[in-house]
């Protein structure tokens, strides 16, 4: 495939690029595609892989991480400013050997990571790269993201590395089936390799020697559904539950012949929070009993209802699907709203434009979550004021926004 550069401004005939294959032989090869990664972290489109307000800002490259009496070398530690950590690996893929070594290399990183600190982490850093100063690796992030908060950001690494909760990446010159298959597998059993993403990086050269970068992320990589729970200050919470995972399907309302105890006790739960809910808003509706754990609520809009659900022991969240074109129009409109938005509900609100098989019927969400600190009945506690407050809230700011009166 070639590749055209067309300048309007000029009279030159446009340029054609050619691809070239990244190999030892040419200067093209896996260090060399590892250097442009650093030099130019933008060639990781972190939201179409992870999601909205994922970002990378690199810190270092070849980090040495202690396996035992020697050390293994990490291609490009990264960080997000959502205060997760981003592993690199490059690999080219015509070595299928490669190809199954790069997952086992990642677990390998993934899991030593684990076992630091962020003050393990300053210090490696400074070790490697030479860094001084105080907290260098907060200095990186606020130069590109001046919004953040120190404490709460330090917060957010220090999950990130007790949890292993990284974004992972593998970057190479075009993304094999085995590979795809692999990396499904391991999204769906979680663990650290949970959210691994493939990339492509395109690499073309025209006749005067110009090189042209273009990455991609292949259609069928499912990975672009991740969830991302963002404070105003830009760092996230605490990890949010993926609503896939959660979220209740308009068909799941038929009970089971048999209720058990925490069924029981969920619907326990609804019927307080129908009861006690109350919205400003004169056209709204009461919310109605889904399945185990979730009540809906209607809105006006090219959306599938409001939906108020729990999710494990400690989360309560509210969420709203959009639904095709005019859905995905809306969205971008309160995307483009979000400051005012969040000032409103008094909560960080996140953002998923939907980019799967199924979008052109669900368009995306808008999420937003909550995790209680206490136990029992005290938990529960927690969850109902926050509903009941974020709810109604939440109604009043989308009500206003979506317009109309029909659910």
């Amino acid at each position: 495939m070639t590749t055209y550069l067309y300048e309007e401004q000029t009279s030159n005939s446009p340029a054609a690029f050619q691809p070239v294959a990244l190999a030892a032989g040419n200067g093209h090869n896996e260090r060399w595609l590892q250097e442009r990664i650093f030099e130019l972290p933008a060639l990781l489109p972190m939201t179409k892989m992870f999601g909205h307000g994922e970002s990378f800002v690199p810190l270092c490259r070849e980090l040495p991480l202690r396996y035992g009496s020697s050390s293994v070398f990490l291609d490009i530690l990264g960080v997000s400013a959502t205060g997760r950590l981003v592993l690199v690996e490059c690999k080219l893929w015509r070595n299928p050997e490669a190809r199954r070594e790069v997952i086992a290399q990642l677990f390998e990183y993934a899991s030593l990571l684990a076992e630091w600190t962020y003050s393990d982490l300053e210090a490696r850093l400074k070790k490697a790269r030479g860094l001084t100063g105080e907290n260098p690796i907060f200095a990186a992030v606020k130069a590109l993201h001046p919004e953040l908060v120190e404490g709460a950001f330090v917060d957010s690494v220090n999950r990130s590395l007790e949890r292993g909760d990284f974004l992972c990446v593998i970057a190479g010159d075009g993304i094999r089936s085995d590979l795809q298959s692999l990396r499904r597998l391991l999204a769906a059993q979680g663990g650290v390799l949970s959210q691994l993403a493939l990339v492509e990086i395109g690499t073309y050269r025209d006749a005067v020697g110009r090189t042209l970068l273009v990455p991609s992320v292949p259609l069928h990589t499912e990975v672009v559904q991740r969830e991302v729970l963002v404070r105003p200050d830009g760092v996230p919470l605490e990890r949010a539950t993926p609503l896939e995972e959660v979220a209740p399907t308009q068909e799941s309302t038929a009970q089971p012949k048999a209720t058990s105890a925490s069924k029981l006790e969920n619907r326990a739960f609804w019927d307080k929070f129908i009861e006690q809910v109350k919205f400003d808003h004169p056209d709204q509706t009461p919310p109605r009993h889904g399945g185990n754990n979730f009540v809906r609520l209607d809105l006006p809009g090219p959306v599938q209802r409001l939906v108020a659900y729990r999710a494990q022991p400690s989360i309560a969240g509210l969420f709203v699907k959009f639904l095709g074109a005019d859905g995905l129009e809306a969205l971008q409109a309160l995307i483009d709203d979000q400051a005012a938005l969040e000032q409103e509900v008094g909560q960080p609100i996140r953002f998923e434009i939907n980019d799967g098989q199924d979008a052109e019927r669900v368009s995306g969400l808008l999420g937003v979550q909550f995790e209680a600190q206490g136990e029992g009945a005290a938990r529960d506690a927690e969850q109902i004021a926050w509903l009941l407050r974020t709810c109604n809230s939440l109604v009043n700011a989308l009500r206003l926004r979506l317009g109309g009166t029909g659910g």
